[in-house]
């Protein structure tokens, strides 16, 4: 196996994940809450994947001419690689702070863990709209914060 750096991002975000449990069972993360966290994460990784998909093929319709499906060179092949490993990763760190947000306040049944993971299939799908806009909101608190001064 060929040891590049996507193989060791991908070995430094299981360790990281694996480091955030081992923490959050010491202050009293319930089975449940762990649970959660994980189907956050894996939801919003599927919906990022699925707005990648559809991003890349143009959801309005088919090919419909010769010549407009044409195979990437292999740099080219590489970096969208390394762009889709990226936006998964995004996916799922939003669906980590999204599983946060209802650690400990749901009730423990299968129908509340079956609408979270819905739900965070939905925010993962729509994450790098999330993120823009919550880098809009942040660099107008900033800009109004050193306006003030």
């Amino acid at each position: 196996m060929r040891i590049n750096r996507l193989n060791l991002l991908l070995f430094a975000l299981i360790s990281a994940l694996a480091g955030m449990l081992i923490v959050l069972s010491a202050i009293g993360f319930t089975p449940f809450d762990y649970y959660l966290l994980l189907a956050c994460i894996f939801g919003s990784v599927v919906g990022s994947f699925a707005q990648a998909i559809a991003a890349t093929i143009h959801p309005d319709g088919p090919p419909n001419k010769e010549g407009i499906m044409k195979l990437a060179s292999p740099e080219l092949r590489e970096m969208r690689g390394v762009w889709l490993t990226l936006r998964l990763i995004l996916g799922g760190i939003l669906g980590f702070v999204f599983g946060l947000y209802f650690v400990g306040t749901l009730h423990q049944t299968g129908a509340v863990f079956a609408k979270i993971l819905g739900l965070s299939i939905v925010v993962g799908y729509a994450a790098p709209k999330i993120w823009q806009a919550q880098e809009a909101a942040l660099l107008a608190r900033l800009r109004e914060s050193s306006a003030d001064k």
